[in-house]
């Protein structure tokens, strides 16, 4: 099937995205963010293997495994506030 092609280049670019994500030692990814986005992708997985779409499934399996890393390794210290990060852009008074 095109469509099982299509939903996995989409995966393998979301997937690629991810990983700038992974690799900077200062991303802070909030559970808000990452844990609904594991459990979605786990779901997206069967959904897709149970229709035949294996190599969605495969995709959506490599997105949940990164999300996962992201989650675990990725989250702000519970107990700790954020910090904001300063605006590079200055507001001008109307006129």
């Amino acid at each position: 099937m095109w469509q099982d092609y299509v939903i996995l280049v989409g995966s393998i670019v979301a997937i690629t995205s991810l990983v700038p994500t992974l690799l900077d030692d200062e991303a802070a990814v909030p559970y808000s963010t990452s844990v609904p986005t594991v459990f979605v992708l786990l779901g997206q997985s069967v959904a897709f293997y149970t229709i035949g779409l294996v190599g969605s499934a495969l995709g959506a399996v490599a997105g949940f495994v990164l999300w996962t890393f992201i989650a675990v390794y990725k989250s702000p210290p519970t107990g700790e506030p954020r910090e904001r990060a300063e605006s590079t852009t200055a507001v001008q008074p109307a006129d």
